[in-house]
């Protein structure tokens, strides 16, 4: 019988855990898809106040010893709690002095914390500590952005003598957000000082997280396929692009997947009523149902279109804000917005819900129900990203038949095709300008209004896309054999 693979996830953030982003919902996924393949899966999270209570409900059980893991002199306890989710152990890492606060990197979503370097750092030793503590070693340590850069790092320089034969694959959900830190801060991870030089650690004068996974790792990946290749153009790159380019030889780009369980219209119990593409009747409650929470007007010949997103220029919100109006006035449109970020944007949707009543609603902050019923009951969901790496929310529209439009980038251009080919499900626009976005309003508006027919049959393709995780995780479980030599 071959050999069962063990995989150690590492990943600030984990649905249903703990959540700030994307990378939450793949580190709560992908494991569980690895171990619906056959793999012995594990996830390895920090120990955050809101983690931690969330870890209760599923019950919790702590290890009668604390990690000592030394960062810069200091000692810190690290205590460590198991918990299940899904049926994959989750072991927590808490240390009260780094991750018991109200917030995960910072007191705001654009504020970090001044020890980050110190957090981090402790993260990712304890992380390979752990599986001596456990008595459990895994072939492949997995390690997911910026915050577990560290671990490739200090698993290829022996941090840990007893994992010699582990590899490690590090993968990029957003090469925005690197974890730049001063060159002082290497004395916290323990690694030695001649490596920070421009081919290893360092970056413009500063330590660099993210750098450090993609040149210590034995594999690095992308979220999809399209943004393995834009991150090596300095359009996408961030400033890390040579770094990148020079590394190709090792990345790959594997769509991420989605949660078909806890997203699927046919039993998701946070609609208003249950359909699926073989009778989508349903979707026509849940927009009634929508409209009346958000107050808006029934119009039939209005195309309801909702955001869920962050309010963040990345995301093309200033796009939409500076589009939409003309179609609002004529009748054509709608809005449902679910997100917060900038305070300019959320001022300037909140200037359009007020110029706008019973046209377009607003909700600031994240509500994981209502995301549900916004890409239920609209008719198309808004995603005009600068860039993104892999994106979601346009995955789960589809599954719900909701129609995305988006900008031709990454994950978005992987994912939907342009019912302009005659097989699509969704629209696509290319350079980031009001005069092409417009214009995909456009055709969106006028095939909804005009074209119902043609408009049913784009949703049934999307309900019908497979999506499923199962799918990217074999992807993976492909690449831990290539690299372990394990049949």
């Amino acid at each position: 019988m071959p050999e069962s693979l063990r995989v150690l996830h590492v990943a600030s953030e984990m649905a249903p855990l703990i959540k700030s982003g994307g990378l939450a919902d793949v580190a709560g996924a992908l494991p569980a898809a690895l171990k619906r393949l056959g793999c012995d899966t594990r996830v390895v999270l920090p120990g955050y106040r809101g983690a931690i209570r969330k870890a209760q409900e599923h019950g919790v059980s702590w290890h009668a010893h604390p990690l000592i893991i030394e960062a810069g002199g200091v000692d810190h306890r690290v205590h460590v709690g198991t918990t299940v989710i899904d049926g994959v152990p989750v072991h927590l890492l808490a240390a009260s002095e780094l991750f018991d606060r109200d917030g995960l990197y910072g007191p705001a979503a654009s504020v970090d914390y001044d020890d980050n370097a110190r957090r981090y750092a402790v993260f990712a030793k304890a992380s390979l500590a752990l599986p001596g503590l456990l008595n459990w070693r895994p072939h492949v340590v997995h390690a997911h952005d910026w915050q577990a850069g560290l671990v490739p790092a200090l698993l290829r320089r022996g941090f840990i003598n007893d994992l010699p034969a582990t590899k490690s694959v590090f993968t990029i959900h957003n090469i925005a957000y690197q974890g730049s830190f001063p060159a002082h801060d290497l004395r916290l991870t323990g690694l030695d000082e001649g490596l920070f030089n421009p081919q290893e650690l360092a970056h413009w004068g500063r330590l660099n997280w993210l750098k450090a996974g993609v040149v210590f790792a034995d594999r690095v990946t992308t979220v999809s396929p399209r943004y393995a290749e834009e991150i090596q153009l300095p359009e996408y790159g961030y400033g890390l692009e040579a770094v990148i380019a020079h590394h190709r030889c090792k990345l790959s780009g594997i769509l991420n997947g989605i949660d078909a369980t806890t997203w699927d219209p046919a039993t998701d119990p946070l609609i208003a009523s249950a359909y699926s593409s073989a009778d989508v009747s349903g979707k026509r409650a849940c927009q009634m149902a929508l409209r009346k929470e958000c107050h808006l007007d029934e119009n039939p010949r209005a195309c309801l279109m909702g955001v869920v997103s962050r309010l963040v220029e990345q995301k093309g919100l200033d796009l939409i804000l500076d589009a939409v109006e003309p179609y609002i006035l004529d009748g054509r449109l709608q809005l449902v917005l679910l997100g917060s970020g900038d305070r300019h944007l959320e001022q300037r949707v909140h200037a359009l819900h007020a110029r706008h009543p019973g046209q377009v609603f607003a909700w600031y902050g994240y509500n994981e129900a209502l995301a549900h019923r916004v890409i239920a009951g609209c008719d198309a969901l808004l995603v005009p990203s600068r860039f993104e790496p892999c994106g979601l929310t346009q995955m789960y529209a589809m599954r719900y038949g909701t129609l995305p439009i988006v900008r031709f980038t990454g994950g978005l251009a992987d994912t939907v095709r342009d019912v302009a080919t005659g097989d699509g499900w969704g629209f696509t626009f290319g350079p980031v300008d009001l005069g092409h976005f417009s214009s995909v309003l456009d055709r969106a508006c006028g095939m909804f209004e005009h074209y119902p027919s043609e408009w049913q049959q784009a949703r049934l393709r999307a309900m019908q896309r497979d999506l499923s995780w199962d799918r990217a995780a074999q992807g993976y479980v492909d690449l831990y054999r290539r690299i372990c030599n394990v049949d």
